[in-house]
């Protein structure tokens, strides 16, 4: 059994000694733990009615709210583990994984999402076993039953807490399996301030969500998210964690950049930042410093293999004090040392009982300095793939580090090497995946993809430089000799999206006359990356779209509809757009909408806030918004949600004169997709609520 206590035994003691407080916040809707609680027994109940057995998995067919967080809890009650796929995920990809995992129920909210169950009445169909259906919202418990709900029966921690996907090599979806004991022991290791409220912007199909969640809800402090309308917008999550005065926050870096102007008044309450999914720019270290010189900043590293983290480096420490006077000297003390701006920051060291080794070939350990791969042991490691033994035994293999006899290490994939200090840097991958705005993405299987279509001859899909510190995903191809026609821009984009997923699809589609080849045989990496046209210059087209038309002069815009459209070509590069397609549709994601966002912010001052272009997602429609922005004031940000009486209560006063955050610190359009989850785009969920 764990030697930690599980996660639901957590929650419910938090619920006995802090019932009135608020547990979850997602978005505007908030929980107190008894209302948590009875939520969670509630849903259970109609869970295990439906036959739902302990080791089988429940799919959260559902938009990221308070509901997703009840599913999780319920699911938990009954033994059983949880999988979050947000409605408009790739229908063909949810059925990959109820092939491969015991699927037992459905939740879904058709009030929310209209489509939502006629797609959950087709997978039902087509699942190979029985998949029962439920709403979210169910028939409520009776209000005159005040008697709380029974406790849930004990279970073994060695049953499956979660299952979550990432990408395989062939483009289906992986299946991790994470034990309840993982889960467990990635909270003991990170209990340390009992009450705290934590924030993550990230989406629930991001295992990197849970850290801080869990935190939260095992010591009775109050965990806050944005929900689906919120989180393509860093300006109204960072104003959520002022209003509800939160500690602590984990993110991706790319988002976290994009907060961070937003973050200064925050400043008397914001004890330590998270950052963990992809690679943390240098740079970053000094942005954060300027507008948040007292908060703590760390580094954090692990696979969802090994249960969100398993290595942490402190940036940036505080000695123990209170904000600004850390040792009553009057003198703030920062002992994260100096950091190169063009260097790269440490993955840092084990956490908890985490053990890990850089190895080469023959599991050897390496000198220190010298590049081998990286592997990790410990109670963090995953149970495997679901359905997948020879993917499991050729990742998840003998630890023979460990103490005892049956113990595993996960062999990451990941070049690493232990540097003088002793402190594990990364330093590439050992095959073709990449990471692209913290999600992974196997580039052979995005080649496959595009090679599908009859004009395409050969594709190669690189990992290039954003100019930001982080990577875009790009696509050179060739076409086949019997082409009659040439596919356009948006077409192999919908391809990619339709076979593999949004977080698949290439910002910048290259065609190429001839694939250049290096000496092994292979498409010559640098030669085609010097092929890349600069992000300020005329889209590779040139000015005239694929299909031989002007561009957007072509299509009849009013001039300010043209002025839009030509921020357009400048973001995505390519001109394969109409006055009828979606900013989503034509190669716009979440990090593309914050650079269009802050073309128009140069054109339009305070015209339209970011938040609104995932609505506004149309040239015309914008340029409405723009042209209605000239007649009236800036617009303000989105109200966050209200405090409840009794928090209102106990809140501190907010400072009346936050320090405003320096001039140096503007944001960087750098992305802001959370790991392990689709982009923050519209496309596949509009497409979803638009059908009949």
């Amino acid at each position: 059994m764990c030697a930690v206590p599980d996660v639901l035994t957590g929650i419910l003691r938090s619920t006995r000694e802090k019932p009135g407080t608020t547990a979850v916040v997602v978005g505007d809707e908030a929980l107190t733990y008894r209302e948590f609680e009875t939520a969670a027994a509630a849903l259970a109940a109609r869970l295990a009615a439906a036959g739902v057995r302990p080791g089988q998995t429940v799919l959260l067919y559902l938009r990221q709210s308070v509901r997703t967080l009840v599913g999780m809890a319920a699911a938990l009650r009954l033994g059983a583990a949880w999988c979050v796929l947000e409605p408009g995920h790739p229908p063909e990809r949810i059925a990959a994984l109820l092939r491969d995992v015991d699927c037992a129920a459905l939740v879904l909210d058709g009030a929310d999402v209209p489509a939502a169950p006629r797609t959950a009445r087709e997978l039902a169909a087509g699942a190979p076993r029985p998949l029962a259906v439920l709403e979210a919202d169910g028939p409520a418990p009776d209000p005159a039953a005040s008697a709380p709900p029974p406790p849930p029966e004990p279970v073994h921690g060695a049953l499956p807490a979660y299952t979550i996907t990432t990408s395989g090599s062939t483009g289906e979806p992986k299946a991790i399996v994470v034990s309840r004991d993982n889960l467990a022991h990635m909270v003991a290791n990170r209990v340390d301030e009992p009450g705290l409220t934590t924030f993550s912007p990230c989406r629930f199909t991001w295992d990197g969500s849970l850290m801080l969640l869990f935190l939260a809800l095992c010591s009775g402090g109050t965990a806050v998210l944005p929900d689906h309308r919120g989180l393509p917008d860093p300006e109204a999550a960072a104003a959520l964690v002022v209003h509800r005065r939160a500690a602590r926050i984990a993110a991706p870096p790319s988002y976290y950049r994009l907060m961070l102007e937003h973050l200064a008044p925050a400043r008397g309450h914001l004890s330590e930042v998270i950052l963990a999914g992809e690679a943390f720019p240098a740079s970053l270290v000094a942005q954060h410093r300027a507008v948040l010189p007292d908060t703590r900043l760390r580094n954090e590293y692990g696979p969802t293999e090994t249960t969100v983290t398993v290595l942490g480096h402190p940036v940036t420490g505080r000695r123990p004090g209170r904000p600004g006077d850390p040792d009553g000297s009057g003198a703030a003390a920062d002992t994260g040392g100096p950091v190169d701006p063009a260097g790269d920051v440490p993955l840092g060291r084990p956490t908890g009982t985490t053990h890990v080794h850089v190895l080469d070939e023959r599991l050897v350990p390496t000198p220190p300095g010298t590049v081998g791969e990286l592997y990790i042991g410990g109670p963090q490691v995953a149970q495997g793939y679901a359905a997948r033994p020879a993917g499991t035994a050729r990742c998840f293999v003998a630890d023979p580090f460990a103490p005892g006899p049956g113990a595993r290490m996960y062999r990451t994939g990941d070049l690493a090497l232990v540097d003088e200090n002793g402190d594990i840097r990364f330093r590439g991958r050992v095959d073709g995946q990449l990471k692209v705005r913290g999600i992974r993405v196997e580039r052979h299987a995005v080649e496959s993809a595009l090679e599908s279509h009859p004009a395409v001859r050969q594709a190669a899909v690189l990992g290039a430089p954003d100019g930001h510190g982080g990577t875009r995903l790009v696509a050179f191809w060739t076409a086949a000799e019997a082409a009659l026609a040439l596919p356009g821009t948006r077409e192999l984009m919908d391809l990619c999206a339709e076979r593999l997923g949004e977080h698949a699809v290439p910002e910048l589609l290259v065609p190429v006359g001839h694939m250049p080849l290096a000496a092994s045989g292979k498409a010559d990496e640098r030669a085609l990356l010097a092929l890349l046209p600069d992000t300020g210059a005329a889209p590779a087209d040139g000015p005239d779209g694929p299909d031989g038309t002007a561009g957007p002069s072509g299509h009849g815009w009013t001039p300010l509809e043209q002025a839009v459209a030509r921020l357009w070509e400048k973001v995505l590069q390519h001109d394969d757009f109409g006055p009828e397609d979606s900013f989503f549709s034509v190669g716009g994601n979440s990090r593309r909408v914050v650079e269009l966002h802050l073309s128009m912010q140069r054109e339009w001052p305070g015209a339209v806030r970011v938040g609104r272009l995932f609505d506004l997602d149309t040239v015309p429609a914008q340029a409405e918004a723009l042209s209605t922005a000239a007649t009236t004031a800036p617009e303000a940000p989105a109200p966050a949600a209200a405090l409840t009486e009794a928090e209102a209560e106990a809140a501190p006063a907010a400072p009346a004169d936050p320090a405003p955050a320096a001039a140096a610190t503007g944001p960087d359009p750098a992305g802001d997709d959370g790991p392990g989850q689709p982009d923050h785009d519209r496309r596949a969920g509009r497409a979803a609520e638009e059908q009949p």
